[in-house]
């Protein structure tokens, strides 16, 4: 595999956009603090929910309440991490693509937005002024675990890899 990607990786840096990018000096950094805001929301908005789901918060609303508070500013968090990972990747594809930290990462990626729209779907479903199931609870704190390891991955590939 790394031989297809190391491929994939050697265009990619003979492109004048990815040069472009990954050596005009205020590029990744500007991109990496947009991503890290981007990060702090959608852990926030999962901490709450997770918290709300555990009766520690957020009790004036239900959950599916909550869930309907952070639901736009969530997805658009997303789409900017999705477009400012794609530049950080492309800033240094070999640091990123070769890397098994980075590739678990992306793993934990969908599973976690995976399990986040089954629980979007059924906060949905629910009703405002009932309280959510043990199951809905559940699922709603393993994504906030989940995006805190996504988070912590995202740290170590810098590190280790």
């Amino acid at each position: 595999m790394d031989e297809f990607l190391q491929g994939w990786i050697d265009w990619l840096n003979a492109q004048p956009f990815q040069q472009t990018i990954r050596y005009t000096e205020w590029v990744v950094p500007t991109v990496q603090t947009i991503h890290i805001v981007a990060v702090a929301v959608v852990i926030t908005a999962a901490l709450v929910i997770a918290l709300r789901g555990v009766e520690l918060t957020g009790r004036e609303w239900s959950l599916a309440r909550w869930h309907q508070r952070f639901r736009s500013g969530t997805i658009a968090a997303l789409w900017v991490l999705l477009a400012t990972g794609l530049v950080m990747t492309l800033a240094e594809p070999e640091r990123e693509l070769l890397n098994w930290i980075f590739r678990a990462k992306m793993v934990m990626v969908i599973v976690t937005l995976i399990i986040a729209h089954f629980l979007s779907r059924r906060l949905e479903q629910a009703k405002p002024d009932r309280p959510a199931g043990g199951d809905v609870r559940a699922a709603a704190f393993l994504v906030l675990l989940c995006w805190i390891g996504i988070a912590t991955a995202g740290r170590w590939i810098a590190y280790a890899g």
